[in-house]
């Protein structure tokens, strides 16, 4: 059943009846976003996945050497691709040995070693580019910012992957991993998560007196990677959507409205698949639906 909730409990309160988290991230709104069923499996309930998509670990592994680049560089020191691709296999072998219950699953093409493969030209791609040289200060690396966007929410926390000035602006970027390259209609249709953070920053903003310039940085998987920096446009009225939207997700949760919304995007590497009510057993449907309405 769903916790109840006093009249007096604060949103952040509630947050932590539903999720153990007093909080909401830009992960927990666009997995309730595209798939309710999913965020009350993986949010709500705690469950433990059938397996772990191998996209999963692949990103999570390149998104660590990357963060360890810029942590160095924030340092003063350079790195080499075969620091990066050390740090890399660390996280996979952290990630894939955490729990040996979840296997990785992989796409019918891949393998661990096709995998490894891919992420030593791409990282070797990285260290050729702009992108991994920005031309400015780098000021914080995966910096966490927390903040109250309206008193009907919980505290929203962000975690930018790396931020740096120059003279022009203070620059917030956050890295992907691609099977191609990205157009002005993908960043568009991925931008309310840096205008998010557009709006977290804002004290940041404030105190070095810079305006703030938004951007992704995407590296494609394929046999000659490419590296793009893309900026994302800033609108006040595009923030106050991105707002808007948090604040209805955020009814959605709080009323336990966990249906499924099956797709081949949604479903094809979803680990509760199996337990799905779109697609499990019927006593497992029933449970679920029985959940929702409480």
């Amino acid at each position: 059943m769903l916790p109840s909730f006093a009249k007096r409990d604060s949103p952040g309160e509630i947050a932590q009846s539903i999720s153990g988290r007093d909080y909401l991230s830009w992960s927990q709104v666009d997995q309730m976003r595209r798939c309710p069923a999913k965020y009350g499996f993986g949010y709500v309930e705690q469950s433990k996945p059938a397996f772990l998509p191998s996209s999963l670990l692949f990103g999570s592994a390149i998104h660590s050497a990357l963060e360890h680049h810029f942590q160095q560089l924030l340092e003063g020191r350079l790195t080499s691709q075969r620091e990066l691709m050390a740090v890399f296999m660390d996280e996979w072998r952290r990630r894939d040995n955490e729990d040996p219950d979840v296997p990785v699953r992989f796409n019918k093409s891949e393998s661990e070693a096709s995998l490894i493969e891919l992420a030593q030209r791409m990282l070797a791609a990285f260290l050729i580019s702009p992108l991994a040289n920005p031309q400015g200060q780098i000021i914080a690396v995966e910096e966490k910012l927390r903040g109250c966007l309206k008193a009907s929410l919980p505290d929203v926390v962000a975690r930018v992957d790396a931020i740096w000035l120059d003279r022009q602006a203070m620059h917030v970027i956050d890295f992907k991993t691609s099977r191609s390259r990205w157009n002005a209609d993908k960043v568009n249709e991925s931008a309310d998560q840096l205008l998010l953070y557009h709006h977290m920053a804002q004290s940041m903003s404030r105190h070095t007196g810079l305006p703030i310039k938004l951007h992704f940085g995407v590296i494609t998987k394929g046999k000659a990677p490419v590296v793009q920096l893309l900026d994302v446009p800033v609108s006040a009225g595009r923030v106050e959507r991105v707002v808007n939207l948090i604040e209805q997700v955020w009814q959605a949760i709080k009323a336990g409205h966990y249906y499924p919304s099956p797709s081949p995007m949604n479903c094809s590497t979803c680990p509760f698949k199996s337990r799905c009510p779109a697609y499990g057993d019927p006593v497992h449907a029933a449970m679920h639906s029985e959940h929702v309405a409480s």
